[in-house]
């Protein structure tokens, strides 16, 4: 492999991700200008970068701090 194509190669990994998390943006731009923010607790492009799995488990984490919250304010009362 010649040194040229190992850069090439480079510049198009490079570039081709540039252009996926453009789009993943745009995405979730167009996402919060049509009120998609209110009721979710993360943005489209968040479950296209992350697994199944892992989504799951960042989303169960996120529901606990919010129960905790919850709870919290429920003892102030």
């Amino acid at each position: 492999m010649t040194k040229e194509n190992r850069q090439a190669g480079w510049f198009r990994r490079w570039w081709e991700k540039r252009q996926l998390r453009r789009k993943l943006r745009m995405m979730d731009e167009q996402w919060y200008m049509t009120g998609g923010n209110c009721f979710g607790l993360f943005p489209p492009s968040f479950y296209y970068m992350h697994t199944k799995e892992e989504a799951q488990e960042l989303v169960s984490r996120e529901l606990d701090k919010l129960r905790e919250i919850a709870a919290q304010l429920e003892e102030g009362l």
